[in-house]
């Protein structure tokens, strides 16, 4: 059984590891990748091909991925006020 823990977030607990709030910086259709900046300024790419939104990915928008399957894969588009 895991010890009880003070106050704290999801990303506190480790959830924080497996979902990141990225911007899309550049599609790379070939590689069905994309290469994508998170919150804290790292690169990294997300494969477009498991793609479980239905909407269609375009540079400049912000979305949350996931690590679920081992890669990082778009989870939800967020919209967010400019």
């Amino acid at each position: 059984m895991m010890p009880m823990r003070g106050p704290g977030n999801a990303a506190s607990y480790g959830l924080g590891w497996t979902i990141k709030q990225v911007k899309v910086k550049e599609i790379l259709a070939e590689k069905r990748m994309a290469v994508c900046i998170d919150t804290e300024g790292q690169y990294l790419e997300a494969t477009t091909a498991i793609h479980r939104t239905g909407i269609e990915l375009e540079v400049g928008q912000t979305w949350v991925v996931d690590r679920t399957y081992g890669v990082w894969s778009f989870a939800a588009k967020l919209d967010l006020p400019t």
